[in-house]
């Protein structure tokens, strides 16, 4: 047998193109002609920043714990608050790296979609021919790190809005969002 008769051989058996859901599943199952043009995970700056809000005042009640155990003599006292303190900026710190890790965002050629969640998925979609605005959102300090959010509002009312929040170069996003929203609305 030949090199080629053996690569043949031992070559795994070619993967379907439609994968099936088990009964049940979250996500949806993209149909024959639907392309999938953009998926992207928020920027890590989505970490720190939801994560900075519980650290800030895990850190005051750290140095109010730190300082009564100077002030009154309650060392033992202080320093377990400290140290309860700082493991809850911990957890905040590791919950929000799940939430990162579960978050992704989805541009086909026919919708948008969000999928997050750390124990249950929600997901969250709108047809590109049913939005109505794209609206990109940074604030300064979020403009400075180059994170955006870009929230799509559709004409139809019971599925709600797409929102992709911290998302990396937003004006690239948007830009990318804007022409496919334009090329399924028949512009």
């Amino acid at each position: 047998m030949n090199d080629v008769g053996l690569l043949e051989a031992t070559t795994a058996p070619a993967v379907p193109a439609v994968r099936r859901a088990k009964p049940g599943a979250v996500m949806e199952i993209l149909d024959g002609d639907e392309i999938v043009q953009l998926s992207i995970k928020p920027s890590l700056w989505f970490i720190p920043a939801v994560a900075l809000p519980t650290m800030l005042a895990m850190a005051v009640v750290g140095a109010i714990g730190v300082s009564l155990s100077v002030s009154a003599g309650w060392a033992h006292s202080g320093m377990m608050v400290f140290q309860v303190a700082s493991l809850a900026s911990c957890v905040r710190v590791a919950v929000a790296s799940l939430q990162w890790a579960s978050r992704l965002y989805v541009l086909t050629n026919r919708r948008v979609m969000c999928f997050r969640g750390v124990v249950s998925v929600h997901t969250a979609e709108c047809r590109l021919d049913k939005i109505s605005e794209v609206r990109l959102d940074s604030a300064w300090y979020l403009a400075a790190l180059r994170v955006g959010s870009i929230a799509m509002s559709s004409l139809v009312v019971p599925r709600g809005d797409v929102s992709w929040t911290y998302v990396a170069r937003p004006r690239e996003v948007h830009e990318l969002l804007l022409r496919a929203i334009h090329r399924a609305q028949g512009g």
